[in-house]
């Protein structure tokens, strides 16, 4: 679980709970060492949290500065080249390793008017970098949402590594059934190890507890603690696989309920209760990736606060233009600049060996006008072709969920091509994701 490591001095136990508090609120999982705890174990267990943080902040003040331990904390973190965040709590005068590699960056305190709420956009700014959140959106349904959140990401997994979590939010949960048959799928629905565990309490929190998917008449606005990952998401690469963790939240019918919902309070509580899940299993990920339904609904526009890019696919025809179109048109109404998605789309099912006219008029910037946003420049340069082998089908019985992925398994003509069109094109999101 990666985190921001906070350093302090003995005596700042006031600015620390501060800080915490003001992170923990944002959604920002922290870690920080009890104070006065100087054991071999307990250096150890420092070290670690240091190695595995996203980010550092360091507490400036007249007790830190004249800290071994914070000094010491500060230079493993420079020597792994992680992002750190200086922040004065008083005008201790600085020495050492705080004058050396802190002071031109010092820009901002707790005696600063806003300096606490900075600090803190700042930090989950960096946070959300370190786990990309990516929704595959078009609303119009049969553009391939599905084939491109499990194939193109999958390859990702393969090709780039690190940890990936698929999140099915498409009440069809095609997703999820790409990966288990459905009786599988439907018993992770009936034991709340599924998504709607995101959005209420659950079955899944705790064993007393009424599934949400058994009452469509109500909404649980309870609090409910974030699970560990491991209770609610299903490994797909296990049983031989080749190794990586790519994951899956399975998705399921009765999610559909938040369509017919007519409290706006109760729908607002739980929709800031995936928010929060969704932020909490940053600190578990690399990337999520969610997979959608091709409506503006409830789901919709949750998926949109949480997500950081919005992935379209687009077949190279007017029809998938039209869902396009109105997928920037909802990003543009309905979704609040400072949390606004950046919107690309991907030509998908295109033929191999042949532009087609509308794939280059589109990228010529003839459809601009029509599409009502500069789609010629939205385009992602690669695109995923048309093939069999990106046919959506249901796993065999018994059929490890990783042999469903055309990056690892099939056989035939063209198959050499389609994986690297799946490579370049993950390659090219990567990329995009991680530009500052």
């Amino acid at each position: 679980m990666s985190h921001a490591f906070i350093v302090h001095g003995l005596k700042d136990v006031d600015s620390l709970l501060k800080v915490h508090e003001a992170l923990r609120q944002a959604g920002v999982p922290v870690w920080y060492d009890a104070p006065g705890a100087d054991t071999e174990e307990s250096r150890a267990t420092i070290s670690e949290a240091i190695d595995k943080a996203f980010a550092m902040i360091v507490l400036v003040s007249a007790s830190s500065v004249r800290s071994r331990e914070a000094q010491g904390q500060i230079e493993r973190a420079i020597a792994r080249g992680t992002t750190i965040f200086p922040f004065r709590t008083d005008n201790a005068r600085l020495s050492g390793v705080f004058k050396k590699e802190l002071a031109s960056s010092l820009t901002t305190g707790l005696m600063d008017e806003g300096g606490l709420e900075k600090l803190v956009s700042d930090v989950r700014r960096r946070y959300r970098r370190k786990c990309p959140v990516l929704s595959v959106m078009n609303l119009k349904g049969g553009v391939g949402k599905t084939t491109i959140s499990s194939q193109v990401f999958g390859a990702w997994q393969a090709t780039l590594g690190g940890r990936v979590l698929l999140i099915d939010l498409d009440p069809q949960y095609n997703l999820t059934q790409t990966f288990f048959d459905m009786e599988a799928a439907d018993r992770s629905a009936i034991s709340d190890k599924s998504v709607i565990s995101l959005f209420e309490r659950s079955r899944l929190h705790a064993s007393d507890a009424t599934s949400p998917a058994e009452t469509w008449s109500s909404l649980s606005v309870e609090p409910f603690p974030a699970p560990a990952p491991e209770e609610i998401a299903h490994p797909l690469m296990e049983e031989g696989a080749p190794g990586g963790v790519l994951d899956l939240i399975s998705g399921q019918f009765e999610i559909s309920k938040y369509a017919f919902a007519t409290d706006a309070a109760a729908l607002a509580a739980i929709r800031d209760n995936f928010l929060r899940m969704i932020d909490h299993l940053r600190s578990a990920y690399d990337l999520i990736v969610f997979d959608t339904n091709p409506n503006a609904t409830f789901l919709t526009k949750c998926a949109l606060e949480a997500s950081d890019r919005v992935i379209a696919p687009m077949h190279p025809d007017m029809y998938s233009l039209r869902g396009v179109k109105l997928l920037n048109l909802v990003l543009n109404e309905q979704i609040a600049e400072d949390v606004r998605p950046a919107l690309s789309v991907l030509f998908n099912r295109v033929a191999r060996n042949e532009q087609s006219s509308f794939e280059a008029d589109a990228r010529n910037g003839a459809h601009d006008q029509r599409a009502g946003f500069k789609l010629s420049e939205a385009l992602l340069q690669h695109a995923v072709p048309k093939s069999g082998h990106l046919t959506v089908r249901a796993p065999e019985p018994d059929e490890a969920p990783w042999k469903s992925l055309v990056i690892h398994k099939g056989r035939g003509g063209g198959l050499k091509a389609v994986r690297e069109a799946l490579k370049a094109s993950a390659n090219e999101i990567h990329d995009l994701v991680a530009a500052p």
